[in-house]
């Protein structure tokens, strides 16, 4: 009988090549987005996977999804938490309400699948739990502070959860990608500017900026102290033209499938050098050099020269339609 996985955030990206690479290991997946008319679940569906809607946000959704695996496929023997967008902005920018949200897709609503999916699994004696952060999950950066903070409480959610599964046969991995070309960014850049929009108009209300977000053009660059930052945030899609620190989502795809299928898994898998340079240089440098150092960052990364090269960098947006197969 074939392993089961819910893998979550399968509409693009990294979740659509997981699911993609699963199934063509053999195993059976649910596959989940917000939307269940995604093109991206229509592929997979195609495929073979179950496509399911599912929003993180609402605990009712997640109950109906568990309640359906294990009626239909017995239970879930590999959770994949991935789903996920970056919300960017410097911290005084992001309304909290906004902030919330962030949590709520990154943390809360991967802590009730895990509270959904584990009590099965130690009865059933077998399960594997991933959970995927970031190379910004030990590394705070100056424009990221919301995505850093919500990485970093599931990284720490993860280790606490492995260390209280000890014995249970069931494991707990943490998979930590570093810059990865997907369509991640395009979100990114929307709620950076919705961001920049709650900062720039006060009066607004956390419900007006985020709805306002969705169909906003990425046009604001806010006249202050953070002028600087939000000018580099803004290039932020330079990354879907690739390059030598940036992996592609398949490469993560086969890291998840690696902690999904080996006998002893390690603790935590880094795609790319990221990671570890990351770790590394919070670790090993001074927090006060490290801000001195961003400053002057953020002021080169601002200048002329470096915008033009990291525009010539960014794809056209439309130019290459995702997912890609």
């Amino acid at each position: 009988m074939p392993s089961t996985a819910l893998v979550t955030g399968c509409s693009s990206g990294i979740g659509y090549e997981t699911a993609q690479t699963l199934l063509a290991d053999g195993w059976d997946v649910y596959a989940t987005a917000r939307d269940r008319d995604r093109d991206g679940l229509e592929n997979l569906a195609d495929r073979g996977a179950e496509p399911v809607a599912l929003d993180l946000t609402e605990p009712a959704d997640i109950e109906r999804v568990v309640a359906r695996v294990h009626d239909e496929a017995g239970g879930v023997d590999c959770l994949v938490n991935n789903a996920g967008y970056g919300q960017f902005g410097p911290v005084e920018d992001v309304p909290t309400d906004v902030l919330e949200r962030q949590f709520a897709v990154h943390c809360f609503g991967p802590h009730r699948l895990i509270r959904a999916v584990v009590p099965d699994m130690r009865e059933r004696g077998r399960g594997r739990i991933i959970n995927v952060t970031s190379a910004a999950d030990r590394l705070a950066l100056a424009g990221i502070g919301s995505y850093n903070a919500s990485k970093w409480a599931l990284a720490g959610l993860s280790d606490a959860l492995r260390q209280e599964l000890v014995g249970s046969d069931v494991e707990v991995v943490v998979v930590q990608p570093g810059l990865v070309a997907t369509p991640f960014y395009d979100r990114a850049l929307r709620e950076l500017d919705a961001a920049a929009t709650a900062a720039r108009s006060p009066s607004s209300t956390d419900e007006d900026v985020t709805i306002g977000a969705a169909d906003a053009d990425v046009t604001v660059v806010r006249p202050t102290q953070y002028t600087d930052l939000y000018r580099v945030l803004q290039q932020v899609r330079a990354v879907e033209g690739g390059g030598r620190l940036v992996n592609d989502p398949e490469d993560v795809a086969e890291t998840i499938l690696t902690a999904a299928t080996v006998p002893d898994p390690e603790t935590h898998y880094r795609v790319g050098p990221l990671p570890l340079l990351g770790s590394l240089y919070g670790t090993l440098v001074p927090a006060t050099l490290r801000d001195q150092l961003t400053k002057l960052g953020i002021r080169l990364a601002a200048s002329e020269p470096v915008l033009e090269l990291l525009e010539r960098q960014t794809p056209e947006a439309g130019t290459e339609p995702y997912p890609r197969r």
